[in-house]
């Protein structure tokens, strides 16, 4: 450890020379990290909101202090690990449950879902001028109270707006090519945390097709190692676009694949079905595959890390289908309690108007009674082996070909025919609209602070977070990262505190409002 001299003239020559203020900063780090022999890892992107270039001054490891005397009360499993300069420890830099309280540093997240006014047109304004500096256009606001807003903030946010840029498929085409720090820097749970969670298993499909960062903010926030992914991307996708997420997959080879065909996806037609039922069949075969794994392991007895997983991981237990532009309003752990509060039944909103009829040109077969419904779904194991496996699926899967808007009818028309007998459909009396909470959101005319639409589908936005951090709901739909970074980031941070709340036991989550939904109580019975 330098004397106690030399750090006296550094010192001083550092509050009395010339430098500006970022240079000062910047020979205040160099001092900390020589007299203090530590190590500091400063790279894009390190934080959960995405923020980017964030310097995490409270996970600094001092290495002249034992590296197991440090880390004793972390669980490795459960923090990001680094390989030291000294090879015989390892670095703990950071870790997603035992770190301090997440928060944004520009915009005060909590006061935004509390429901300060204030606040929330502040970070409006904030989202609203990193919108315009990402377009390399001037942001114009005609109301006098919020011109003097954006007048205070203009000269603030120019400072740090480089924290928000976007991460392009470059960026990202070079992160994967080491997956260990790509996952570390990028903060991805590589712990099931829970009991609870490691033995209720989900499987997820992501259909993509352009901005790659908040389609990749969306996997690392659903992301559990013991969860099963399938991501379809648009044929008509940038082919760097898709060599990323290639290389982005590569990264999580035991639990993360494309799908493997693609398809063209056109608005109205069963190419936007096709994709689910592609992932359905590649999330099935991914678990059969992880099942041989299994048994190889048992009967082996291999003590390796990959090996004890592989003998842990249970099949999964429901499906959820997400797009490219959908946030979670849960984290993992709410998600497995509600659906364990489903008791086995499927969540599947139906809207059956009159209007509906002029879709089919002709009847289903096997006299089902077609429904409309979304193609929002979550459903159980038994009722994806039926989609797969049996014969009155793959004909009303023919038919939907002749139709318009076929993924608004087949999730619909599977749950609302009780006599097919499918575990865990719908098998009450309300036929005509029946609600879900799989997703959060706003049809024309609702009120939609961004004011914007597309296809009659509100684009959410910062001064929506009040609502959608109450929202009994799992997912929303949709977002446009390009539009608003605010509403992501104030998501993440959310998330990110209650993920570690949840861990450590402060944080309870009751179930009771799901448990009494009408198709909860009524649906049929799970073999």
């Amino acid at each position: 450890m330098p004397s106690r001299l030399p750090r006296i003239r550094y010192v001083r020559w550092l509050l009395t020379s010339p430098l500006t203020p970022w240079w000062r900063f910047w020979a205040g780090i160099i001092a900390l990290c020589t007299f203090s022999s530590c190590y500091i890892l400063y790279t894009k992107q390190f934080d959960w909101s995405g923020q980017g270039m964030i310097l995490i001054t409270e996970s600094i490891i001092d290495l002249n202090v034992t590296g197991s005397d440090r880390t004793s009360s972390w669980a490795e499993d459960d923090a990001f690990v680094l390989s030291s300069p000294v090879k015989s420890q390892k670095l703990v830099l950071f870790s997603p449950v035992h770190s301090r309280k997440f928060q944004q540093t520009h915009f005060n997240c909590r006061a935004i879902f509390s429901g300060d006014k204030e606040e929330t047109k502040r970070a409006a304004t904030i989202a609203e001028l990193l919108a315009a500096d990402e377009r390399n256009t001037t942001y114009y606001s005609a109301k006098p109270d919020t011109k003097r807003l954006v007048k205070v903030l203009k000269r603030k946010v120019k400072k740090w707006s480089w924290e928000f840029k976007e991460l392009t498929t470059k960026w990202y085409l070079n992160a994967t090519k080491d997956c260990d720090w790509f996952k570390q820097t990028r903060g991805y749970i590589t712990s099931s945390l829970t009991q609870e969670e490691e033995e209720f298993p989900l499987a997820f499909s992501m259909l993509v097709f352009k901005d790659f960062e908040m389609a990749e903010r969306l996997l690392r926030t659903v992301y559990r190692p013991q969860n099963l992914y399938c991501i379809h991307v648009d044929s008509k996708a940038d082919p760097e676009f898709y060599t990323a997420f290639q290389s982005l997959a590569s990264c999580f080879p035991g639990n993360v694949r494309m799908s493997s065909r693609r398809v063209n996806v056109t608005w109205g037609t069963f190419t936007v079905l096709e994709p689910e039922l592609i992932c359905m069949k590649d999330l099935w075969d991914l678990d059969n595959h992880a099942a041989v794994h299994r048994d190889e392991a048992n009967a082996q007895s291999v003590n390796s890390q990959d090996s004890v997983l592989q003998r842990k991981r249970k099949k999964w237990t429901y499906f959820i289908n997400l797009t490219g532009q959908e946030f979670p309003l849960k984290t993992n752990y709410e998600i497995v309690g509600i659906l364990k509060a489903f008791k086995g039944a499927n969540s599947q909103a139906v809207r059956n108007t009159s209007r509906a009829i002029r879709r089919w040109k002709s009847s289903p077969p096997h006299h089902i009674i077609p429904s409309k419904g979304e193609l929002h779904t979550v459903l159980n194991r038994d009722t994806i082996d039926f989609i797969l496996h049996n014969d009155v699926a793959k004909d009303l899967i023919e038919w939907l070909k002749t139709t318009r808007i076929p993924d608004e009818t087949f999730f619909a028309t599977l749950n609302f025919n009780s006599k097919l007998n499918i575990p865990g459909t719908y098998n009450g009396n309300v036929k005509n609209r029946l609600n879900s909470y799989n997703r959060y959101k706003m049809w024309y005319p609702s009120h939609c602070s961004s004011g914007w639409f597309v296809r009659k589908v509100c684009i959410l936005s910062t001064g929506d977070l009040p609502e959608l951090g109450t929202t009994p709901n799992m997912f929303a739909n949709k977002f446009y990262l390009h539009k608003d970074r605010v509403v992501i980031g104030c998501l993440e941070e959310k998330l990110f505190n209650d993920t570690r709340d949840e861990y450590r036991g402060t944080k309870t989550f009751d179930t009771t409002v799901y448990e009494q939904l009408e198709f909860v109580k009524n649906h049929v019975p799970i073999r």
